[in-house]
């Protein structure tokens, strides 16, 4: 090959990067300089111009989408033959090769299984439960890794515990060990752990190993850095690339000092500095070395940019975590309109400290309609259906996978009962057997369950066994060779029959369903694949080493292994899917974390706040601050980052500490950017797109309520729009009293009044105290109108035998001083033809809350209905006894001793020029003349007189009146004050 060839369109710094002689190199890669680039060239150029033999040669990434682009990059350069010959992959990959070849020579067994997350969480979980400790299933389980990447194992983390929290811990931390152990399963550490003790107690395995190259450097934790060493023990020839500025993983061991423990290893090893950007614009660079800068123990490095300066970022200060949300959506939109749609939907990406913030952005996305995904969601493999049939799998290829076995005994159902299991379960810790023995023997007669079991019960097991065996059947036996994985699968399907349970099961989405499970039929098929099957094995497989011992797989078992392995490590179909959803146009809402490595146009960092970034549970501010770093640098023309002054909690909030340093604020602007043709332009030129044209863009436009950023303030208060929709900043002082003043009649409509109006202080409210007034509001609608489907009173009935009265004459009430009721009646029909219902409104529209309204024998004409003791509310103040007729002569205003009841506040004392102001209208108003008796008074009585009072009694009549004989009512309570 070339050499040419290998070094085209490399700049200075990563050709001395890939042709270094140099044995152990360091290539300080910060973001956006062609690091990936830089790595496959030097992979090419050892196997060309080295001559390095690419089955010697070691390549390790972090995640798989790394490794498979990698490889695509390799193959460019040296052909698919060689390329498919590297032993490239994460570490836990490569590390599962050695243990799956060379395992039996630390007592691994060849058939050991894997066991993923949910099956450590569900084995610690158990553990727990059933000694009863208090420590979470969930800390126990991150401990437990967090002691695994440290190379400490249960028995010694035992012989250092102190203090009876870390001996509980230390007894998790064994009993999990011992379960794994009896299931025969490593977890994901593990793989890591057991390759180290291989490789150091028998380092002929990687004795052939020419040359490794490590991706990602200071994400390695301290034994993915022990396997560094002795993966290249033999020559070592060593090339990492790596960047400190971007070590985020901290909460995963890693150790951003791998770095220089490297060069205290190997005191030679030479340095490189790519400085060149190709992602970010200019200004986008400055602010986010200004911010990486503030940590003053870093090596200093240079970071230039090879775009134009471009535009400022923007850093925006917002009322409130919603306000954030809705201007994040604004500006998306105003942003796609400005540049006439050359920024697609899939432009955009929203990073997060923490996914819990999604919440409400996600919101505000729902409501613009703006199309958006999260990255990641429920894998391929962790679907249920999915996950169903990989456990099925997993019991027939190892009995002893105890939470595969829990997981599908009664799945689908087969009536036997989650305590029944959990029985089984402890009875075979007990006896120190696997759950899938001790159901055997009881199916099969040889041992009986300490509870007994039902016939159904029994059944079910049965047939579990069946299925099970008759899988395990076709994958071992000495015919094995001639099946497939793919008979092996339909088999389970058939037995179970699948298809039909999921119609049952998920009748909403079984198509779907079984969509995934063609999924992984098709992936089963790939696998069994003669020449697929073979290039598998062949890239497992390792260098034959001289007097060193390799396993040989040729069974249909093997292949079950290899492709379980895979299915625990890799995952193609979700790869597949990303790749799909790549070319979908939708924003992007995603963790920093989840982020790091990717680029999009425009990027928004929202919650820039003290307490989200650097988070308030984070014990190291560099890590944060380089997260904020790596957040930023993902942008390539247009970066955002926002502050709410209340996050969605309502609490106040700081603007972040890293960007509250003095001189940060010069970096970025305060608003987002104007965006005029011209900058349309430069945004083009930095994502080598095609500018559209002035008329392209004015019609995007017109789609546009705003083409600027001036809707918020800069200063973080709420819009005057918003500030306008809940405007109660008018004084009261100088309304008219009228205004405010409406009748008793109008009050009974409960559309038009509730108590939280009645109570409206005066003067400006805010957003908050506004919103709890409107839950109460709307709590007490749901009072009036489960008020309204209460029961109705039976209607009065009339009296018998009483003879029709003349129009206008006089009743025996009368001369006891009471109201005629005729005219009353033709009150009560006036009032219906001015457009008021009193009957109605007074039974099923009850006032709400008035505890100083007391009904009265004259206070309801007849034809009226009565008062309803069920929806009255007792006073809560204590009833004066009667005042004596001059005592409330004497007092200016009788009417100032009830509360005024209205929808609005009360207005302020009048003075002499208001008073001098407009008579209000009278049917608004209220009857000044209360006091004074008329002989055709009104139904309803105004709000500050709902009841008659002693003095309204007294002055109804011009003399004493006088009684013969006990004087009889029938109202006495009423007319009593209701005292009873």
């Amino acid at each position: 090959m070339d050499e040419n060839l290998v070094l085209n369109g490399l700049n200075t710094a990563q050709g001395e990067a890939v042709t270094s002689d140099a044995a152990v190199l360091q290539v300080l890669a910060p973001p956006g300089s062609g690091k990936t680039k830089t790595l496959t060239a030097r992979v090419a150029y050892l196997i060309a111009q080295k001559q390095l033999r690419p089955w010697n040669i070691i390549v390790c990434t972090f995640t798989v989408k790394a490794a498979n682009g990698m490889k695509e990059r390799i193959t460019g350069f040296i052909g698919p033959e060689l390329a498919k010959q590297l032993k490239l992959g994460t570490f836990h990959s490569i590390s599962l090769r050695y243990l799956k070849q060379y395992g039996q020579h630390i007592g691994l067994d060849k058939d050991f299984g894997i066991a993923d997350s949910s099956d450590s969480k569900a084995i610690i979980k158990r553990i727990i439960k059933q000694n009863g400790f208090s420590i979470e299933p969930g800390q126990a389980r991150g401990r437990i890794s967090s002691q695994k990447a440290k190379g400490i194992d249960a028995e010694h983390f035992l012989g250092t515990a102190k203090d009876v929290e870390k001996q509980e811990f230390a007894k998790v931390y064994l009993e999990y060990e011992e379960a794994l152990r009896v299931s025969n399963l490593l977890d994901y550490d593990d793989l890591l752990l057991r390759c180290s003790f291989l490789l150091r107690s028998h380092p002929q395995c990687v004795s052939n190993v020419e040359a490794l190259l490590i991706d990602e450097i200071q994400d390695t934790n301290n034994i993915q850095y022990d396997l560094m060493s002795l993966f290249a023990q033999r020559n070592n020839v060593i090339t990492i690339v790596g960047d400190p500025d971007q070590s985020i993983y901290g909460f995963r061991n890693a150790e951003i000092k791998n770095l220089t423990r490297m060069k205290k290893q190997w005191p030679d090893t030479m340095t490189i500095n790519l400085e060149e950007n190709y992602r970010s614009s200019g200004a986008i660079l400055h602010a986010a070395q200004h911010i990486i800068e503030q940590d003053e123990s870093r090596p200093p490095k240079k970071l230039q940019a090879t775009h134009s300066l471009g535009m400022r970022p923007v850093l925006r200060k917002l009322p409130s975590a919603a306000a954030e949300a809705d201007w994040l959506v604004s500006e998306v939109q105003r942003a796609r309109a400005m540049t006439g749609n050359m920024l697609r939907p899939s432009d955009f990406a929203v990073l997060l400290r923490s996914a819990a913030l999604s919440r409400v952005i996600e919101s505000a996305m729902g409501k613009a309609g703006v199309p958006y995904r999260m990255m990641g969601g429920t894998r391929f493999y962790d679907r249920v259906e999915v996950k169903l049939l990989t456990d099925y799998l997993r019991v027939m290829h190892q009995f002893g996978d105890n939470e595969a076995v829990e997981r599908t005994v009664n799945m689908p159902a087969r009536r036997i009962g989650a305590e029944t299991i959990k029985s089984l379960q402890a009875e075979a810790s007990q006896q120190d057997v696997s759950l899938w023995q001790l159901i055997v023997d009881v199916v099969q007669g040889r041992r009986r369950p300490s509870n007994k079991l039902t016939e159904p019960t029994k059944k079910g097991l049965a047939a579990f066994v069946n299925v099970i065996l008759s899988g395990q059947r076709k994958a071992f036996n000495e015919d094995a060779s001639q099946g497939s994985l793919v008979d092996l699968l339909n088999l389970v399907l058939k037995k179970l029959a699948f298809q039909d349970w999921l119609k049952k099961k998920y009748p909403e989405d079984h198509e779907v369903r079984w969509q995934n499970v063609e999924e992984l039929i098709a992936q089963a098929t790939d696998a069994s694949n003669p020449e697929r099957l073979q290039a598998m094995l062949e890239e497992q497989a390792l260098p034959e080493i001289e007097g060193l011992e390799q396993r040989s797989a040729s069974t249909l078992g093997d292949t079950l292994s290899l492709f379980l392995s895979n299915i625990a490590l890799t995952s193609a179909s979700e790869a597949k899917a990303e790749q799909n959803g790549e070319k979908v146009e939708q924003l992007t809402i995603s963790t920093i974390h989840a982020a790091k490595g990717l680029e999009w146009p425009v990027v928004f960092i929202p919650a820039c706040y003290d307490g989200s970034i650097p988070h308030s549970r984070s014990d190291d501010n560099d890590e944060e601050r380089r997260l904020l770093y790596v957040g930023m640098t993902r942008a390539q023309a247009l970066l955002y980052l926002s502050c709410p002054v209340k996050n969605t909690q309502r609490e106040e909030t700081a603007i972040s500490t890293f960007l509250a340093q003095p001189g940060v604020n010069t970096f970025f602007e305060e608003h987002g950017p104007s965006l005029p043709l011209q900058a349309t332009k430069g945004l083009a030129a930095t994502l080598r797109r095609d500018c559209p044209s002035a008329r392209a863009i004015d019609d995007a436009k017109q789609e546009l309520e705003r083409d600027e950023d001036n809707y918020w303030p800069l200063n973080g208060e709420q819009a005057p729009e918003e500030l306008a929709k809940w405007d109660h900043g008018r004084s009261s002082s100088n309304v008219p009293a009228a205004v405010f003043s409406t009748g008793a009649v109008r009050m009974q409509q409960q559309q038009g009044f509730s108590t939280a109006t009645a109570t409206l202080k005066p003067g400006f409210t805010s957003v908050s105290e506004k919103y709890e007034e409107l839950m109460e509001e709307a709590r007490m609608k749901s009072i009036d109108k489960r008020s309204e489907q209460a029961p109705k009173p039976p209607p009065e009935e009339k009296p018998k035998g009483r003879k029709r009265q003349i129009e206008g004459q006089g009743t025996i009430q009368s001369f006891f001083n009471k109201r005629n009721r005729s005219a009353e009646e033709q009150n009560t029909h006036k009032s219906k033809d001015e457009g008021v219902n009193s009957n109605s409104r007074s039974s099923k529209q009850p006032l709400r809350e008035v505890h100083n309204v007391q009904p009265s024998s004259t206070g309801f004409a007849r034809g009226t209905r009565t008062f309803n003791p069920p929806n009255h509310k007792p006073r809560t103040a204590p009833l004066h006894s009667q005042p004596t007729l001059q005592a409330n002569r004497d007092r200016p205003n009788p009417h100032n001793d009830y509360m005024f009841l209205s929808s609005s506040p009360p207005p302020a004392e009048k003075n002499e020029e208001e008073s001098a102001g407009p008579a209000p209208d009278p049917d608004l108003s209220i009857d000044t003349n209360a006091d004074e008796p008329t002989s055709n008074q009104s139904a309803f009585r105004p709000a500050s007189t709902l009841h008659t009072t002693s003095i309204q009694r007294a002055a109804a009549s011009s003399q004493p009146r006088r009684t013969l004989g006990v004087k009889m009512s029938f109202n006495g309570w009423a007319n009593r004050g209701g005292k009873r």
